[in-house]
């Protein structure tokens, strides 16, 4: 195996004043939870534990009818779990939030046991979708909940962000999580928020990471992708980089923006007719192969990105771009009573126990030890150019970007990835054939490191059929993919679907 791209590029970032013990959150659109039940919120709480998320971000909209049966049934299941959970008012969805009933709903569950607070304090941590219109509504919601706020105000500058009704926030959360055009995303805009809540003093910084986005939804008048290809491993790189206070992963479930990785139930799909969507593109897939190396990256995260290699067994076995401003979250109510979950390829065993936590003997530093060495693989499930475009394009002009063709910002490739102690090769089979170069890993994990993630690519080239990815050493095999759904020429309705699937061993 040889290394022929560049290796994982980093960037030391300026830290802020740490309030926080680096948590790591996952966004949850409660519009479409009306059909869960308390088992349902249960099942999603331990997917999300087994994998080191601490808290649930609750997006909820202000005139949802379904909120007060969807949010007592999401506390009484964290609550059965010892799970976190914390508000995210949604200034978008359905209208601003009233001042009163942010207040009131704060103060019904704000002292519940399940309700995430800041480290060392008693106070409730909140956050938004937007709203900066309302921040002067925060003065006096902080003083009657004495919550910590750190909202998504993302349509105005960092700057003014912090400073707003008298630099009420006690720190900022940034929604730009995706790249503008074809380049890949960098840290400019999280240097931007840093920088803000730096100078503002003593306020922290909340970083956003997503594996994709892609909306074809004609009822909300949306149909844009952007550029998603290689997004969730280089993201979680420039997290661990970056090293912000919080991580928030945009999203558990929002399945209408392609950005999911929580599992893909039927009575959570509603939005797609509701929508007038001119087909149903999550379903039959699954994103679950990304949650599959979140313990790693959280515990590197935590740990302060020190990662050291050494045998397991001893130890219990440049492109510059503008990101992209991207207040598009749609809540959506779906009503559909069937209880089936359709993601075929849940992997309900991915837990933390893939890493451990431990004290390196060469080292007085925490190191994080890889116990079982895997992989993941995403692709899309059809050529680019199989069938229609379905109107889609690439960017959205609404967020003063150049709209283009999607297929300039999409690669007709395999992608994988694999958390390994020492370096392996890898093989790519589409439809039972192998491309005549052989596949290899282009990316190693930072600093020249033998243990940490590796990444790489293979083309489509003109192959249709099942994917099967193998990683070897020595002629042993370590971890194999497969399983997915096949990639064709076929589209449902004759319409390209633009997500991905993303499995894992």
């Amino acid at each position: 195996m040889k290394f022929t791209c560049a290796l994982v590029a980093t960037a030391l970032l300026c830290l802020v004043p740490v309030r926080a013990a680096k948590e790591v959150f996952a966004h949850f659109i409660v519009g479409n939870a009306a059909e869960l039940d308390v088992g349902d919120w249960e099942d999603d709480i331990e997917l999300a534990q087994n994998v080191s998320i601490d808290a649930f971000a609750l997006n909820v909209a202000a005139q949802d009818s379904n909120n007060a049966q969807s949010l007592a049934n999401a506390f009484e299941a964290a609550n059965n779990k010892g799970f976190k959970l914390f508000f995210s008012f949604d200034y978008l969805a359905q209208g601003p939030w009233p001042k009163q009933d942010v207040i009131s709903l704060l103060n019904q569950y704000g002292n519940d046991t399940a309700y995430f607070k800041v480290d060392g304090t008693n106070q409730p941590f909140v956050s938004t979708f937007e709203g900066p219109g309302s921040s002067g509504d925060w003065p006096e919601i902080k003083a009657a909940t004495d919550c910590y706020f750190v909202p998504d105000w993302s349509s105005v500058s960092p700057d003014d962000a912090v400073a707003a009704a008298g630099g009420v926030v006690d720190g900022l959360f940034s929604w730009d999580a995706w790249p503008n055009g074809p380049a890949n995303i960098t840290t400019d805009r999280d240097e931007d928020f840093m920088g803000a809540v730096s100078a503002a003093g003593n306020k922290t910084y909340m970083m956003p990471v997503a594996p994709w986005f892609y909306t074809n939804l004609p009822g909300y008048d949306k149909n844009w992708l952007w550029k998603s290809d290689q997004l969730w491993d280089t993201r979680w790189q420039q997290v661990l980089d970056v090293q912000p206070d919080f991580v928030e992963i945009l999203t558990w479930n929002d399945y209408g923006e392609s950005h999911y990785i929580g599992p893909v139930r039927e009575k959570e799909l509603g939005l797609f007719a509701a929508a007038g969507a001119p087909l149903d593109y999550a379903r039959n897939l699954p994103h679950d192969g990304w949650r599959k190396h979140l313990p790693f990256y959280i515990q590197q995260f935590k740990n302060g990105n020190n990662m050291h290699s050494y045998n397991s067994s001893s130890n219990s076995s440049s492109n510059a771009n503008t990101n992209t401003n991207t207040n598009t979250n749609t809540n959506t109510n779906t009503n559909t009573n069937t209880n089936t979950n359709i993601n075929k390829h849940t992997n309900s065993k991915i837990n933390a126990n893939l890493i451990y936590t431990s004290t390196n003997p060469n080292s007085n530093s925490t190191a994080t030890a890889i116990i079982e060495e895997s992989a993941v693989v995403h692709y899309r499930p059809h050529p680019a150019d199989a069938c229609s475009s379905g109107g889609t394009v690439g960017n959205n002009k609404l967020f003063g970007q150049k709209e283009i063709a999607p297929d300039q910002l999409v690669e007709d490739s395999v992608f994988f990835s694999a958390l390994l102690r020492e370096p392996a090769d890898v093989s790519v089979s589409i439809g039972g054939v192998e491309q005549a170069a052989p596949a290899e890993f282009c990316q190693g994990p930072a600093g020249g490191a033998k243990a940490g993630i590796y990444r790489g690519k293979v083309p489509f080239g003109g192959r249709t059929g099942e994917v099967v990815v193998t990683v070897s050493r020595n002629g042993t095999v370590i971890a194999q993919v497969q399983g997915g759904p096949d990639i064709t020429d076929s589209c449902q309705n004759g319409v390209q679907n633009w997500n991905a699937v993303a499995i894992s061993s």
